[in-house]
């Protein structure tokens, strides 16, 4: 009985060692991203639905409006589909700042919410992805 009790043991700890030495391995497989070594800020996207289609010079007027403002990195403005896409830094510029802006010119703007909309998922529970993302990052030697 012990010697039974004594292999299952071993086998146990095997499995786990195994385990171990294959996560460190594979977590440091290749270097981490650059990102992860400078520590940037995160940005933050903001998509505005106009209610009527831009002309070309009020779409550019809207363009430079937003890219000039401090804390916003980039800004898009599609006059075919109504929308204007702006990516910011939330700690410089809020999002109603950056919706004001967009409503100068006689156009009124609605936030789209990506997260109401219909379609495929991910099936993947979001959670188990952050899981082994910081599992990977904790042990990455590099």
């Amino acid at each position: 009985m012990k010697k039974n009790l004594l292999a299952v043991t071993k086998v146990i700890v095997a499995l786990v060692l195994t385990f171990f030495v294959s996560m460190l391995v594979w977590a440091n497989w290749e270097e981490p991203p650059l990102s992860e070594k400078l520590d940037l800020k995160p940005i933050h996207l903001a998509v505005f639905s106009l209610d009527k289609q831009a002309n070309m010079a009020d779409s550019t007027l809207i363009s430079q409006k937003l890219s000039s403002t401090q804390g916003v990195t980039a800004c898009t403005v599609n006059p075919a589909f109504k929308t204007v896409s702006i990516t910011y830094y939330e700690d410089e510029v809020s999002e109603e700042t950056l919706k004001s802006l967009v409503q100068q010119k006689d156009y009124v703007a609605s936030k789209i919410n990506f997260a109401a909309m219909e379609g495929p998922k991910c099936p993947v529970p979001m959670e188990y992805i952050d899981f082994f993302t910081n599992m990977k990052r904790t042990l990455c030697l590099r």
